[in-house]
């Protein structure tokens, strides 16, 4: 039996060696992080509006979408590095893979919400029976490791009140830093996805000073009293960049006029309230997704031309660098108007 073993021990080594190391190259995730272009998607094909249903649209309007890989395996990240179009970096959020999607999933619904809002705001200022109602809800969008109870606390989860000093119940999420400096422990309550409340008692940490959750407060659409009515199909699609476009495509479905003119229309940028555009990463992914698409028009937020990260300088120099023509085609916009203005300028 010895001799048998000291026969197959290398023949062993040399299969199980390889296998080992084959395994770790595929499976095993590494704190790096890899975007490469993606795809464009049509917003029809997301909103559905009950509502000029006569209406012909010659062209499309579409979000852009990349395609991002968190913690990768050596595999990946290998092949990643022979694409000219692909953009590799260290991985700095702490959060898990799962963490990260629940994120883009609330970026993707609360993204949703406000396009729906400014877009009937806007058209109800032409079509008079166009009603938009909303209320406000603030939740749980960001957890530090030092928070207590991290695990029982979840993303999207609905803040209520906290119990401060002297026991006064606070729900304005303003007014925590004021009145919660004396005591160290104070209660919190929230409400889960089921709708069901539950408290946790949470303690400020010491080297910081805070109790490591961040709240954030959304709007969202009343369907109850909010006319016309509208649908949402499912998407795998997460996060807030496509705001914008949203807001662009469902204002021309409650509008007579097509601002499409037949073009084949697409961008990136998030949307506020207030129908400003937001900061958007992944820049030199999107413009060569919108490139390889076709795409006739392509709106990129402005924000700021002093800023040297600013949305539109980063895709100019995209452009430059892989050779695209952004004459007539990239357009810069700093908010909902400056898109609406530019189509409604084109013959």
């Amino acid at each position: 039996m010895k001799e048998l073993s000291k026969y197959l021990l290398p023949f062993i080594k040399v299969l199980i060696i390889p296998y080992i190391f084959i395994m770790f190259v595929l499976v095993w995730p590494i704190e790096f992080y890899i975007s490469s272009p993606g795809g464009i998607a049509e917003v029809e094909d997301l909103i559905e509006i009950e509502y000029n249903l006569d209406k012909e649209i010659e062209g499309s309007i579409s979000t852009t979408y990349i395609m991002y890989i968190k913690r990768p395996t050596f595999f990946e990240f290998i092949i990643g590095n022979f694409s000219p179009y692909t953009n590799i970096g260290n991985l700095t959020t702490t959060y898990t893979n799962s963490e990260s999607n629940q994120i883009a999933f609330l970026d993707k619904e609360t993204s949703v919400n406000a396009a729906i809002i400014v877009a009937y705001e806007k058209a109800s200022e032409i079509k008079t029976d166009i009603i938009i109602d909303y209320y406000q809800r603030t939740l749980v969008f960001g957890k530090a490791d030092y928070l207590d109870h991290y695990d029982e606390i979840e993303f999207g989860d609905e803040f209520v009140k906290v119990i401060g000093d002297d026991s006064q119940e606070i729900t304005d999420i303003s007014e925590i830093g004021t009145y919660t400096v004396n005591q160290n422990e104070y209660e919190w309550f929230f409400l889960d996805e089921s709708g069901d409340e539950y408290s946790l008692m949470l303690s400020k940490d010491n080297e910081y000073g805070l109790f490591g959750i961040t709240l954030k407060t959304y709007y969202f659409v009343d369907q109850a009293t909010t006319f016309p009515r509208y649908s949402e199909r499912s998407s795998n699609i997460g996060g807030p960049s496509g705001g914008l476009l949203q807001t662009l495509s469902i204002y021309n479905m409650l509008v007579d006029e097509d601002l499409t003119h037949g073009l084949k229309i697409a961008g990136t940028g998030t949307i506020h309230y207030d129908g400003t555009v937001g900061y958007i990463g992944g820049v030199e992914q999107k413009i060569i997704t919108a490139h390889i698409n076709k795409v006739d028009l392509f709106f990129m937020p402005n924000l700021d031309d002093t800023y040297a990260y600013d949305n539109y300088i980063l895709a100019l120099e995209a452009c430059e660098k892989h050779n695209i023509d952004p004459e007539g085609w990239l357009v810069p916009v700093a908010n909902l108007q400056d898109a609406l203005d530019y189509l409604e300028g084109l013959s």
